[in-house]
C-alpha cells in the first residue's frame, strides 16, 4: 500500500490560496506520502471523457488498497473533484477530501457549485477544520468519519529564529492584519484610536481610502518570505467580513483562517471574533483575546497588563515551534489514516 497526496500546481500569488495547499503537500511529503501533480486549468470546455483521461494519467501509479489525500477544492471544476473520487474508488484506492473550504458554508461566488454533502459523504474520510465545522456537516447531512486539524500549519525554515521569535520586550500595543482586504474592507473606515499595519492584496479604491486614514499603515502586499520579515511584533488581527463577495466574517464561525495561522507562528498573540470557530482554541489555550466587536479594542489594548502579555508570548512561541514544523497537519493525516483503515480504537 502506498499513500499519496495531491500537490497543485498553479502561478505563483501573494495570497494564501497557493500558500495552505502547498504547505500540506510539503508536510504530507515529509510523511511518507507521494505526490500526485495537479496542474490547475480551466477545464470549461473539456470534454467528461477528456476530464477522466488527465485524472488516470496524473494516477496511473495508484492501486488497489492505496490512500490518497486529495486536497478539496482543487480549484479546477466540480467535474473535475467528482471524476476524480469517482475514478479512485473504481480503481479501489481510499480517498480522504482534506477540505480548504467549503462552499456551502462560505457562501461565494467561486464557481465551485458541487453538491457537496453527497460529495462528502462519497469519501472514506474527511479531514476539516475542528469541530464546529464537523457538527455543521453532520447536521447538514454528513455522515463521513471527520478528523479535526484545528490550525493550518505554516511552514518556515527560512528565516532566522528571532525573526519567529517574540520577547516582551519588542512587543508594541498595535495591531496588524495581513491577508486578501477585500475580506476585511471595515479597515477603510477603521476608527479606532490604536493604529493599525495593513498589508495585503487590494484594488485602487481600498488603497487609497487606506492610505487616506492616519490611523491606518497600509505597506501593500509582499511575497511570503518578505511580508515575515516586516510584520511588526503587535497583536495580530484575524476578523473577515461579510461583503458582496461572500459571507466571509460568518464563515469564521467554522473555518480557521490562514492569517491566524501565520501571526501565532512568528510570534504574534491573535485578536479573533469571540464568534469564531477558532475562539475557544485561542483562550484555551493562552494564544490571545476574544472580543464580540472591533469597537471594544481600544479599551482592551488600554487596559491588558503586562502580565497578561507575557503570558501569551509565552504560548505563541510556543505553538510557532508546532506550526512551522507541521505538527497539525501530520496530526490529521495520522488520524485519517486510522479511521480510513480502522476506525475508533479503544484503549480500555
Amino acid at each position: 500500500m502506498r499513500k499519496w497526496i495531491t500537490r497543485i500546481i498553479q502561478g505563483t500569488s501573494v495570497d494564501a490560496t497557493a500558500q495552505a495547499k502547498d504547505d500540506i503537500a510539503d508536510i504530507g511529503e515529509k510523511n511518507g506520502y507521494s505526490p500526485l501533480h495537479i496542474f490547475r486549468y480551466d477545464s470549461a470546455y473539456e470534454s467528461n471523457q477528456a476530464i477522466q483521461s488527465r485524472i488516470d494519467g496524473i494516477t496511473a501509479a495508484v492501486a488497489q488498497g492505496d490512500l490518497i489525500v486529495y486536497q478539496y477544492p482543487a480549484l479546477i471544476s466540480p467535474r473535475f473533484d467528482r471524476f476524480f473520487l469517482d475514478q479512485m474508488h473504481r480503481r479501489g484506492a481510499k480517498v480522504v477530501l482534506l477540505i480548504h473550504d467549503v462552499e456551502l458554508l462560505r457562501g461565494t461566488n467561486s464557481g465551485v457549485s458541487i453538491d457537496e454533502i453527497p460529495y462528502f459523504n462519497d469519501a472514506d474520510v474527511l479531514i476539516i477544520h475542528n469541530p464546529t465545522m464537523g457538527r455543521k456537516l453532520q447536521e447538514l447531512g454528513v455522515k463521513t468519519p471527520m478528523v479535526s486539524q484545528y490550525l493550518l500549519d505554516y511552514l518556515d525554515d527560512h528565516h532566522d529564529w528571532r525573526r519567529l521569535f517574540t520577547a516582551p520586550a519588542e512587543f508594541t500595543k498595535t495591531l496588524v492584519l495581513s491577508g486578501n482586504l477585500f475580506k476585511s474592507m471595515y479597515l477603510t473606515d477603521w476608527n479606532q484610536e490604536t493604529p493599525i499595519t495593513v498589508f495585503g492584496i487590494a484594488d485602487d479604491n481600498i488603497k487609497n481610502r487606506l492610505n487616506d486614514n492616519p490611523q491606518v499603515d497600509y505597506r501593500g502586499s509582499f511575497w511570503r518570505d518578505d511580508l515575515i520579515n516586516k510584520l511588526p511584533k503587535a497583536f495580530g488581527l484575524a476578523w473577515d467580513s461579510d461583503s458582496n463577495m461572500g459571507n466571509y466574517g460568518s464563515y469564521t464561525r467554522f473555518n480557521h483562517p490562514h492569517k491566524l495561522s501565520l501571526y501565532l507562528s512568528h510570534g504574534m498573540p491573535v485578536i479573533v471574533w469571540d464568534q469564531s470557530a477558532v475562539a475557544p482554541f485561542v483562550k484555551a489555550n493562552h494564544l490571545g483575546i476574544t472580543i464580540s466587536s472591533l469597537d471594544e479594542i481600544d479599551e482592551l489594548i488600554k487596559n491588558i497588563s503586562d502580565e497578561q502579555i507575557n503570558d501569551m508570548l509565552t504560548h505563541v512561541n510556543n505553538m510557532g515551534v508546532l506550526l512551522r514544523d507541521g505538527y497539525f497537519t501530520t496530526r490529521a493525516l495520522i488520524g485519517a489514516e486510522q479511521q480510513t483503515f480502522y476506525g475508533d480504537i479503544t484503549f480500555r
